[in-house]
C-alpha cells in the first residue's frame, strides 16, 4: 500500500472494478490509530449502520445524495464533509443517478466484518 494516492485515478479504477448493486471499498492507508479508504456505493445503498468504537470524517468526492446521520438527514454534494460520532446510525438515503463516493476516515482503524452493527441486512462490499 502506498503512502501517495491520487483520487482521481483511484476512482476510475474502482468504477471499472464495480459490480451492479456492490458497494466498492479501496483502503487507501491504515495506520495504528487511523485508517482511510474511498467508498463508492451505488444508486441507492440503504446500508445504515453504526460504529461503536469508532469516529468517522467523510468527504464526498463525487455524487449527490441524501445521507442521514442520527435524527438529521441533509443533501449532500462533492466538498462537503460529514462528521459522524461513535455509534450514530447513518448511511445513504438516496442518491441522484450517479454513484455516491467518499474519503472516509475512521479511526481507531475498523475491520468492516466484525466492527459494523447493520441496521438491516449488511451491504455486499467489494474490496478493490
Amino acid at each position: 500500500m502506498s503512502n501517495f494516492h491520487n483520487l482521481v485515478e483511484t476512482l476510475q479504477a474502482m468504477a471499472k472494478a464495480a459490480e451492479p448493486g456492490a458497494p466498492a471499498v479501496r483502503a487507501l492507508a491504515i495506520g495504528e490509530g487511523v485508517m482511510a479508504g474511498l467508498l463508492r456505493s451505488g444508486k441507492h445503498d440503504g446500508g445504515f449502520h453504526r460504529q461503536p468504537d469508532h469516529e468517522e470524517l467523510l468527504v464526498v468526492i463525487e455524487g449527490e445524495a441524501e445521507f442521514r446521520v442520527g435524527e438529521e438527514t441533509r443533501q449532500v454534494r462533492p466538498g462537503d464533509f460529514v462528521f459522524v460520532p461513535r455509534g450514530t446510525i447513518h448511511g445513504t438515503v438516496a442518491t441522484k443517478l450517479e454513484p455516491l463516493s467518499f474519503l472516509s476516515i475512521i479511526a481507531p482503524p475498523i475491520d468492516l466484518t466484525t466492527d459494523l452493527i447493520w441496521e438491516n441486512k449488511a451491504p455486499r462490499f467489494r474490496l478493490v
